[in-house]
């Protein structure tokens, strides 16, 4: 069972004027490896939105996903806890 998350897209090259954009992502909980806050993004967040409809206190996660050799990060909207929360559930509908 794959999970629904909102990941946050540089749609711009690295400058000052970066920007950002959402758009849905499906994951494979059984290759989260890790989540952690990305302190940075909600800094810009609240400085000056990253995309219109999101609120300044809104948190962002970093998730790491296995992908065997290597792993891939993005980073999806929520705090880590509620990516947890979401995550767990699904693995235990998966193993129910």
């Amino acid at each position: 069972m794959l999970v629904r998350l909102t990941e946050v897209c540089n749609t711009g090259a690295v400058t000052n004027n970066t920007q950002y954009s959402l758009r849905e992502v499906y994951i494979n909980p059984e290759h989260v490896v890790m989540v952690r806050e990305e302190q940075r993004l909600k800094q810009i967040n609240e400085q000056n939105r990253l995309v219109d409809g999101l609120e300044a206190g809104h948190r962002f996660s970093k998730l790491v996903i296995d992908r065997g050799n290597t792993g891939t990060e993005i980073v999806v909207v929520g705090a880590p806890d509620a990516i947890e929360t979401i995550l767990k559930k699904q693995k235990q509908v998966l193993k129910g």
